[in-house]
């Protein structure tokens, strides 16, 4: 069954739309938010560049990443929004990093002059189940634990469920991500910032043709799901068809007359696996 979606009127900071929005239009709360999560100052950041969309390779996985911006020093940052923990999220975030470091190599950078990065997932869970406020990643050296790869690349979990670690600041806006209301400067900068957007007409409009056009996409790969009866066109309708979810996929072929057998056989399931999707 497909979620009910918010209405413009109804999102916060943590929904991704509006998280974008909001950083987007106020590079000023881009420089505070960076310098929280990463404990480090940044001087200015240049205008940020909202969901920026990145494809290298033709049979590549693209990556759309939610806010990328730089600062004065041309170290790279990348923060996302992470409301629901999803699976690999450690294997994503080094996808990131190097998706960064390939858009960089594509306008000629050499490697020794690849510039810093900051990777930071901002979660409503804890990522690592350690309980502690901020992860913070670097490359070292099994042999020499102390010793570091120094390559420039800094990944941070920011765990909003935890208070270990965390500055009277941090706990401040953990608590205005949890749902209650703004207490600190940054955090009634950003709750004054989304009320502005909810009044603004043209982010109405972005939000509702993209709500469109998801949902296209959504009616398009279940389309597709259903008319295709070969098992190759199971194969396809699972690529096209993964915005509405594997247990939709499987119904659909249901529906298409596959059997259960046929179904796991194509896509390498038990029929264990397909019944308990059908029954989602």
């Amino acid at each position: 069954m497909e979620t009910k979606r918010k209405t413009y009127d109804e999102l916060t900071f943590t929904d991704d739309f509006m998280f974008c929005e909001v950083l987007r239009n106020h590079p000023e709360l881009c420089k505070a938010l960076a310098e929280l999560v990463t404990g480090r100052k940044v001087q200015s950041v240049r205008l940020p560049q909202a969901q920026m969309s990145e494809k290298f390779l033709y049979e590549g996985k693209g990556v759309r990443f939610d806010i990328t911006f730089e600062d004065d020093a041309h170290t790279n940052y990348d923060i996302e929004m992470q409301t629901v923990l999803k699976a690999g999220i450690s294997k994503r975030s080094r996808y990131y990093s190097s998706m960064i470091d390939m858009y960089h190599l594509k306008q000629g950078t050499e490697y020794s002059a690849l510039p810093d990065s900051y990777i930071v997932f901002i979660c409503l869970e804890d990522p690592f189940k350690k309980d502690i406020a901020r992860y913070t990643f670097h490359e070292t050296c099994e042999e020499l634990p102390d010793y570091r790869l120094e390559d420039g690349r800094t990944t941070i979990f920011i765990n909003s469920k935890s208070s270990n670690g965390a500055s009277p600041e941090l706990l401040e806006f953990f608590d205005y991500l949890n749902g209650q209301g703004p207490s600190s400067p940054l955090t009634k900068a950003i709750e004054k910032a989304v009320l502005d957007q909810k009044d603004s007409e043209e982010g109405r409009i972005r939000y509702m043709t993209l709500e469109e056009h998801y949902k296209e996409e959504r009616e398009i790969g279940k389309a597709e799901g259903i008319e295709i009866g070969t098992e190759k066109g199971i194969e396809i309708g699972t690529e096209k068809g993964i915005k509405i979810g594997k247990s939709e996929m499987i119904q659909n072929a249901v529906a298409a007359g596959k059997s259960v057998e046929q179904i796991a056989d194509v896509l390498g399931l038990s029929v264990k696996e397909v019944q308990r999707f059908c029954q989602l």
